[in-house]
């Protein structure tokens, strides 16, 4: 049927790996390779997944027709040309390039090669994220006001970049995604620096969005953190409507909860002063994230899905292109140089 490839197996390309052999072994394709230029860690991957491990170069000898690269940002332009130019579909992890200049390099390359590019944008395939946007479409909680995004963790500030660009670019997508795709109008906000020079280990964003059908522009506001040392692991997403919220924790892929309060009513029936009524939304088979971003790369890549992709070259671009703005705004725009 097909071959596929992980290239870079590090904490996620290791997570490509099992998720992609889940995928093998229920048929979607039949073969995985991988490419992982060191050796210790090559050997150890292959021991526990039983999976071959060839250079990159003989990929295309091997009847690879898809890869996903999970590897550092600074490597992502060269290793999608020399992808796509063998004429492999490729999903690179974000952000998609280290600067939008790149990115408009590989959103071409993909275009002139006529090879599948996606981006690991991996939370516009959570199930409680797609239910939400859809809801919202529909009217379930009438006109958004404002959404809330919390994505914190306790961890050493990284070397090559901050919070920004490695959470925040989850979240400034998701708000615009929820949104309908509309763009903010404005990104505002403040960070904290770390303790590595020039980079940020906190953060708080604020998007602004114009106006729709005469209902004024919601706001987004997002926390980002590695300082997390009261809460610890923090994943939530509230989205305040004038008739209900919606609150989504990301670590929970079987439904999201909905609060009623019409019009916006503050009465005993609706919550008074305490949180409005609630009530679960179930989400039936609602496989986690990277399942379904992977699953839906391959479908795409081996024919049997078409029709927009939730994560394509496009969008990780635009996601590139508001980290760029938010880490101007915030005073840490030395990264992009």
């Amino acid at each position: 049927m097909a071959t596929a490839a992980v290239v870079g197996t590090g904490y996620w390309g290791r997570n490509h790996v099992r998720t992609l052999i889940a995928l093998r072994d229920e048929g979607l394709f039949d073969r995985l390779l991988i490419v992982e230029p060191n050796d210790v860690q090559a050997a150890a991957i292959s021991d526990a997944f039983d999976v071959e491990v060839v250079p990159l170069e003989a990929l295309s000898t091997h009847g690879v027709s898809m890869a996903t690269v999970a590897t550092p940002t600074g490597t992502h332009l060269d290793l999608t040309l020399r992808l796509m130019n063998m004429g492999i579909d490729v999903l690179v992890e974000k952000p998609i390039a280290m600067d939008a200049k790149e990115g408009v390099t590989m959103v071409d390359a993909a275009e002139a090669t006529g090879r599948l590019l996606l981006v690991g944008h991996v939370f516009r395939h959570h199930a409680a994220v797609r239910k939400a946007r859809t809801m919202i479409e529909e009217g379930a909680i009438g006109p958004v006001r404002q959404i809330i995004t919390e994505r914190m963790a306790s961890r050493e500030p990284r070397d090559d970049n901050g919070v920004i660009a490695a959470l925040g670019i989850h979240d400034l997508d998701i708000c615009c995604d929820l949104m309908g795709d509309l763009e903010p109008l404005t990104v505002t906000g403040m960070a904290s620096p770390s303790i590595v020079d020039g980079i940020e280990d906190h953060a708080a964003l604020q998007m602004r969005f114009p106006s729709v059908d005469g209902e004024p522009g919601a706001v987004a506001y997002i926390t980002l953190s590695w300082r997390s040392r009261v809460r610890g692991k923090v994943r939530d997403l509230h989205i305040l409507g004038r008739d209900g919220s919606i609150s989504i924790d990301y670590l929970d892929h079987g439904g999201l909860w909905l609060h009623r309060h019409p019009g916006d009513a503050h009465g005993p029936e609706w919550g008074g002063f305490d949180a409005a009524p609630r009530e679960r939304i179930e989400i039936p088979l609602g496989e986690p994230a990277l399942t379904a971003e992977l699953r839906d790369f391959v479908l795409r890549s081996t024919g049997r899905r078409s029709g927009p992709a939730l994560n394509d070259a496009k969008v990780g671009l635009l996601g590139l292109q508001r980290v760029e703005q938010a880490l101007r705004v915030t005073g840490f725009e030395a990264q992009l140089e």
